[in-house]
Order: C-alpha cells, then structure tokens, then sequence
C-alpha cells in the first residue's frame, strides 16, 4: 500500500500576550525598590515622561490641600523612621531559590525538608533515609532534590561533609577532573595530615604541582553558609501599610516611594504641529504609546497589590487581632476567587511584596498557609498548630516531656485532629527535638 501526503486545514488556537500585558506582569512581580529603579530609568529614556511634582499644596493654613492624601508630612515621616531591617538567613536564602526551581508542590515538600535540616555551616545534617521517612517519599526523590540544592547560592550548600562540598565548588567551576579535585576526591584525609610527598607520589606528579593544587583548595569556602551567620542588613520598604481605624483594617498603599508619572504636554502637543517631519511624529506616537503603557501598567499594579492585600487582611482578620494561633488556612485559589483574578497573578502579586501592620512587616507570601482537614470536615492552618506545639513543649515538664502521641491527645482536647506523624513533622520543621532527648 502506497502512502500518500495531503495538506489538510488545522484550526488552532494560541494564546498571544500583548506588549501591554507583558509589561503589566512584568511589573506586578516587580518587587517596589526594583520597580523604583525602572521606573527612573524610563524617564530617563522617554522625554515624553515626567515625574509630577510629588509635594502636595498646601492651603493658606498650612494643611495638606491633596483631598486623597492619607498622611501629614509628620505622620510620613514616621513612617520612613519605622522602616525596620531585617537579616536574611540561609534557610530563607534557600527557600527563595527553591520556589523558583522546584518543577511540583512535592518537589517543595521534600526541599523543604532538606533545607530545615542544613546546619549554620551549610552542611545537611540528616540522613537521605530519615528525611524520606519524614516527607513519606522515597529515598531517590530525596536525592534528586539534594542535588537540586547543591546547585544554589551559596556555591557547596547542602553537602553532607568537606569533601563533598570542596568537590561541589570545583565542579562549579567546571574543573573536577583537575589536580585539585582529584586530592579533594581520594587524599583529603592525608592532605590534612600534610602528607604532601604521598600524595604526590600516588598521583604520580611532582610535589611542587600538588603544593599549587593546595593553594586552589585553600581558596574554596570549607562553611558555604558561614557568610549568613552575620547580619545582612536590608532597608525593607512596604508595598502597603495596614492601620486599625474605628475596629476596621484599611489598606494603603505605599504610594510616596513611587514616583507619579504623566505625560509632557509640551511633546504631547508637538504631534499635532505641521511642521515636524514623518520620522519626528512616527518617534514621538511610539514614546507616547510607550509612555502610556507604563503609566496604566503601574496603576494597574497599584489596583491589584490593593485588591490582593485587603482579600488577605480580610480573612486573617483574626489572626492579626489575636495572634498565630488564629492563623486562617489560605491558598492561592481563594484569594483569587475573592479578588476575581488568576491564580498566577495573585502568585504575582504576593511574591517579593510586603505588608507593614501594627505588629510588623511581612511579606504577603507569609499569610499563605496550608490546612489540616479535620473530622468535621473544615480546614485548620497548620502555623496556627505549629504555634500549639510549640506553646505547648515550651509549657512542658522538662523531667516527664511530652511524646508525640500525648500532644495529639491534648490538641484533640482543643478539637484539633491530627496524626501523630504530622506532630513530628511539624516538631521536625520547628528544630525541637524528640521528648527523650528534651529530658532533663
């Protein structure tokens, strides 16, 4: 049978984003101090850009004349002195790396294990099989996302001795078949005894190679996380400020540290001149068109951090009141159901922003939290049992501490259902230790 080619019609359809859109996810994700920075080199850029005049009026006595200016300048000024810092550790540095590589949810999970378990040094302090056993999954998942990690900031992260991080770096650097790595493979035990001449003997290479191999390994980090063990100071600036008024939250946003943009009239107004040349005018609509895009995609980013971060006040209304074991189950899915957006905008929206409330800053992305189904059906956030826990061993009698199985007991005594596997998931997570090993 003779096999026979026809063209034949196919009916597709494709998604295209938009110029527009592509610049308004581009700057929804953009955390503020990025977005600062855009912005001025935009103006820079577009002569049809101007930055308004960012002082309000004022009126004959002396108050503010902008009708929908939230704050006196004494009232600002407070708020810039409240701006707090705050020291990034190396969990949090590796959490962020791992949300933006991890491919699935489970992939989150099993990192999320790993990473509790890296020490201050950076080194993993936990066996493959025991983190398995923790996150009920099989050793080889755990060891694909182990090395997952061991490719993150900062270079040797996550080995589980010195010579698998020295190893890590000089395969960074693409050099683990050199000299170098190969007295890090097999001779690091005698290259701590300085027993130089064996090791030039087994390598078959003259001493004076192997003392130019030491000099490279003595330039690689032996405490990849040590550099976090000292405070990394960050001027945090809120995308928006939460304020108790009259028992009820309001959300403002954070609009003083972004520059107000609108268009020069004066080159707005040069495209209706006779005078100027094609090219002129062609330069002038491509910069206006440019201009305006900006302009409604930061208002647009504006609208949705609102709509966003009031939808998350409202339902940790409670929380903010009474604190974290009030904490209310929260996903992606029901803020965008409140909001009426996408999922993936919403992910958008709370990645790199923060919320500055009475009782501190936090990054939208903290208020996201999964929950525990209990029997009657409901869901009860698991920081909020976290919080349980560790009240409850803190509270402990440190000569008869509480088991795992005695602190299920006394959650459900509260109504709170949950495994006695998940308790020591969570204890696990918390960086307390097993009761036998609390006694004292």
């Amino acid at each position: 049978m003779q096999l026979e080619l026809k063209p034949a019609n196919k009916l597709t359809y494709k998604l295209r984003l938009t110029p527009q859109i592509r610049l308004a996810i581009s700057l929804l994700q953009m955390p503020l101090v990025k977005l600062q920075e855009y912005v001025k080199q935009q103006v820079e850029e577009n002569p049809l850009l101007e930055v308004e005049n960012m002082e309000a009026p004022l009126k004959e006595d002396g108050s503010d004349l902008n009708d929908n200016s939230h704050e006196s300048d004494a009232e600002k000024q407070d708020y810039r002195e409240s701006l707090i810092t705050y020291t990034v550790n190396l969990q949090q540095h590796l959490l962020r790396q791992l949300h933006l590589l991890a491919d699935s949810g489970d992939e989150r999970k099993i990192g999320q294990f790993i990473i509790d378990n890296i020490d201050d040094d950076g080194y993993l302090r936990a066996s493959i099989e025991e983190i398995a056993e923790f996150a009920q999954v099989t050793p080889l998942q755990v060891q694909k996302i182990l090395s997952l990690i061991q490719t993150f900031d900062p270079v040797g992260v996550c080995a589980r001795d010195i010579r698998e991080c020295l190893l890590l770096q000089i395969k960074t650097k693409g050099q683990e078949n050199s000299l170098a790595g190969q007295v890090i493979d097999k001779y690091l035990p005698y290259l701590e005894k300085k027993r130089f001449e064996f090791i030039a003997k087994k390598l078959k290479v003259p001493i004076e190679r192997i003392k130019e191999a030491i000099k490279e390994i003595a330039n690689l980090e032996p405490k990849p996380g040590r550099s976090f063990n000292t405070e990394r100071a960050v001027r945090l600036i809120p995308d928006a400020i939460l304020k108790r008024n009259n028992d009820k939250y309001e959300v403002m946003l954070n609009d003083w540290e972004l520059p107000s943009l609108k268009v020069n009239p004066k080159y707005k107004r040069m495209l209706n001149q006779k005078n100027i040349t094609e090219d002129t005018k062609e330069y002038l609509k491509e910069r206006l068109e440019k201009g305006k895009f900006l302009i409604n995609a930061i208002n647009k980013r504006k609208e949705t951090i609102q709509k966003v971060t009031e939808a998350i006040v409202y339902i940790q209304e409670d929380f903010l009141d009474n604190g974290m074991q009030n904490f209310k189950p929260m996903t992606l899915s029901q803020i965008a159901k409140l909001v009426g957006k996408h999922k993936s905008t919403v992910s958008r929206t709370v990645s790199n922003k923060y919320l500055q409330t009475p009782d501190g800053i936090f990054e939208l992305r903290h208020f996201l939290n999964s929950g525990v189904k209990q029997e009657n059906g409901e869901l009860f956030s698991s920081k909020a049992i976290k919080s349980r826990i560790k009240d409850l061993i803190e509270n402990e009698n440190k000569e008869t501490p509480l088991t795992d199985q005695k602190i299920v007991n006394l959650l459900k005594q509260d109504e709170i259902s949950i495994s006695r596997r998940a308790i020591a998931k969570y204890r696990h997570q918390l960086k307390i230790l097993p009761s036998q090993s609390r006694r004292e």
